[in-house]
């Protein structure tokens, strides 16, 4: 991968600044969770119901992202994306400093913050192809995993680690909104060609969304992508919740205590960066069947899991192994979907992905929490790693291509 970064050194100068603003996004996070915590007097069905409305941007937004990419200046975009984060981060962090902050202001900024990275998201990724050849493609979305897991996991450590010296949590976004601002200078000196769609496009809201359904049935008729896009997103809506809930309701289950389950967080983290640096080297096929198989084979580990629930060592090996499984599928698909889509359509494919994605992610604790309800925890675990593996044979079924 350090080959692959020196020789294609405008995409490692995005990068650079990727990884800052992904830091940046963990600083936040962890900012935001406490001060909702606090703003509603740790009241979980209003802290609740804060995180549903910062959701509703992406069903809002995420049609727009993609089509805007594939109509502007990708290169724009993502710089004045990030200068709007810097600003409503310095906006909040005014907010925290002099005690204004409330449950409505909190909630616009979340909202306004996840309308910027769904803006963002699909400029980036598209522009990934025009920034890197061909052959190091697949090295280039590792890397950009390796990047999203660091920064997912230094930037809540640095949060928590500043508050420790400053004041407030507003004195601590200073430095999330610092890793906007040099993000948006990395931004700015990439050289970026302009989408050939760009000209003459017109920006009318009615087009944008039209753009997008007309895209999205394209995307129907294009077995592979469709297999890759919607299959994935289901997937995505059986594993979030499996996560986020049932792990850690797992090893609480067995008497580990908090401390076993952060540790067994970040090792699902590690796992990924290391799959995502040796992914690229050991597979040369991005095809749709082959990750259909990477999704099959993470939905099995994450069945076996509960089966060493109740021996601390090897539900860490598990959680290690199961971040390692994953980040062939991270890696596999977004390459893949860069393969079957074109500079007209990339943008959109991705937006069309990020938006079912999230869609997923965000009602997977209420599937997960519905399985709780009819099963045991261990049985829930299972079950979602049985049905995703499930949805893998069956995409792997469908799909056209045995080669990317």
């Amino acid at each position: 991968m350090l080959p692959m970064l020196r020789q294609e050194k405008p995409f490692a100068t995005l990068l650079a600044g990727n990884l800052l603003s992904k830091i940046g996004d963990g600083v936040h996070e962890f900012v935001f969770i406490i001060t909702v915590l606090k703003v509603t007097g740790n009241e979980l069905t209003s802290a609740g119901l804060i995180y549903f409305f910062r959701f509703i941007p992406y069903l809002l937004l995420g049609p727009l992202g993609g089509a805007l990419a594939d109509r502007l200046s990708r290169r724009q975009i993502m710089f004045w994306s990030d200068a709007a984060r810097m600003a409503v981060t310095a906006g909040f962090c005014v907010l925290l400093m002099t005690g204004q902050a409330t449950p409505a202001w909190v909630a616009l900024i979340g909202m306004a913050m996840t309308a910027l990275r769904t803006l963002f998201q699909p400029a980036f990724q598209s522009a990934i192809p025009d920034l890197v050849r061909g052959e190091h493609l697949p090295q280039a979305n590792g890397a950009t995993q390796v990047a999203g897991e660091v920064g997912g996991m230094v930037g809540p450590a640095l949060g928590a680690a500043a508050l420790a010296f400053v004041p407030s949590a507003g004195h601590v976004l200073l430095l999330d909104a610092l890793t906007y601002a040099i993000s948006a200078l990395c931004v700015l000196v990439v050289r970026l060609p302009r989408p050939a769609a760009a000209d003459g496009a017109k920006l009318a809201l009615k087009s944008l969304y039209g753009d997008f359904m007309a895209n999205l049935a394209e995307v129907g008729r294009k077995r592979d992508l469709f297999v890759t896009i919607v299959y994935s997103s289901a997937c995505i809506l059986l594993v979030g919740g499996a996560l986020r809930i049932l792990i850690p309701a797992l090893m609480k289950h067995h008497g580990h205590a908090d401390s076993m389950v952060g540790y067994a967080l970040s090792l699902i983290a590690a796992g990924t960066i290391l799959g995502s640096l040796l992914s690229a080297h050991v597979t040369r096929d991005f095809s749709t069947r082959q990750l259909m198989r990477y999704w099959g084979v993470y939905g099995v580990v994450l069945a076996m899991l509960p089966l060493f629930g109740s021996l601390l060592a090897a539900t860490l090996a598990g959680c290690l192994v199961l971040g390692f499984a994953g980040a062939f599928v991270d890696v596999a698909l977004p390459t893949n979907i860069q393969q079957l889509s074109s500079q007209h359509n990339m943008g959109k494919n991705f937006s069309l992905f990020s938006t079912l994605a999230n869609t997923g992610e965000a009602l997977s604790g209420s599937f997960a929490g519905a399985l709780v309800l009819i099963s045991s925890v261990a049985v829930s675990l299972s079950l979602i790693g049985l049905l995703i593996a499930s949805v893998a044979f069956v995409g792997c079924k469908k799909a056209v291509t045995q080669h990317g």
